[in-house]
């Protein structure tokens, strides 16, 4: 794998300008880190969003009176997981485990919904780091699928993966979580889907949360019967927020 010198421009002194943090409201030392990779066009069920400056939700407060540091990416509105994701994904984490002195190995949660939630399983099969659990809720499984699902994805799911060297179905198989069962490492997982979702099937989901248990991973499935695209139930987004606390405190 060849090694570039990302750290010139994405380093622990400008983290703010490729990912809005909840650093501001840190207590104590550091913990562990939560990253968060956007949905399409930088929306997020979790919370997130593309404006710089503080993550300053009650979810990400809330982390942080853990010390827990929440970091969500700003690789771009239509990243669809792609290599510029994972790649600036990397350099950030490295960026936070550099600027807090953590040591190799520190807990680490990735979490995403939608497109947001193919990006993260996308990174934890891409990253050379340790991942510790992953959260994802209604997330993609296969964009070529996908291109047929919403007027907006085609253009966005193509810029993605336009300067891929290969025809575009074989660059949107490399995109898609469905495709890279294999390489997913046994972590913990918490997945959940939208029984009436009008954009992903929840069968997809149901059937890649049954793969990974296959396989021998940790999975914590949870479907929500009734709900559209993005939705929680309260149940679920408190439980999901559990999760990530457990997964980072042990």
């Amino acid at each position: 794998m060849a090694i570039y010198n990302d750290k010139k421009y994405i380093n622990k002194n400008t983290i703010l300008s490729y990912a809005k943090t909840n650093e501001t409201f840190l207590k104590g030392e550091v913990k562990g880190v939560i990253i968060e990779l956007p949905g399409l066009d930088g929306c997020s069920c979790l919370g997130g969003n593309l404006n710089l400056g503080d993550y300053d939700t009650e979810h990400a407060k809330d982390f942080a009176e853990y010390g827990i540091i929440l970091a969500y990416m700003f690789p771009g509105p239509w990243s669809w997981g792609n290599k510029s994701a994972i790649r600036m994904t990397n350099a950030v984490v490295d960026a936070i485990a550099d600027k807090y002195n953590l040591k190799e190995g520190f807990p680490l949660v990735v979490s995403g919904g939608s497109m947001g939630g193919l990006g993260t399983l996308n990174f934890i099969a891409g990253t050379t780091r340790k991942v510790t659990a992953a959260a994802v809720a209604c997330p993609v499984m296969d964009a070529l699928y996908s291109m047929g699902c919403h007027p907006e994805f085609p253009r966005t799911l193509l810029s993605a993966v336009g300067s891929y060297d290969m025809d575009y179905e074989d660059a949107l198989e490399t995109i898609s979580p469905v495709h890279k069962i294999g390489e997913m490492p046994s972590i913990k997982y918490y997945i959940s889907s939208d029984g009436d979702d009008e954009l992903i099937p929840e069968v997809q989901i149901e059937n890649y949360a049954k793969a990974l248990k296959d396989k021998g991973c940790d999975v914590i499935y949870r479907p929500q019967p009734g709900l559209k695209h993005g939705q929680f139930t309260k149940e679920v987004w408190n439980e999901q927020h559990e999760f990530m606390i457990r997964a980072i405190l042990g």
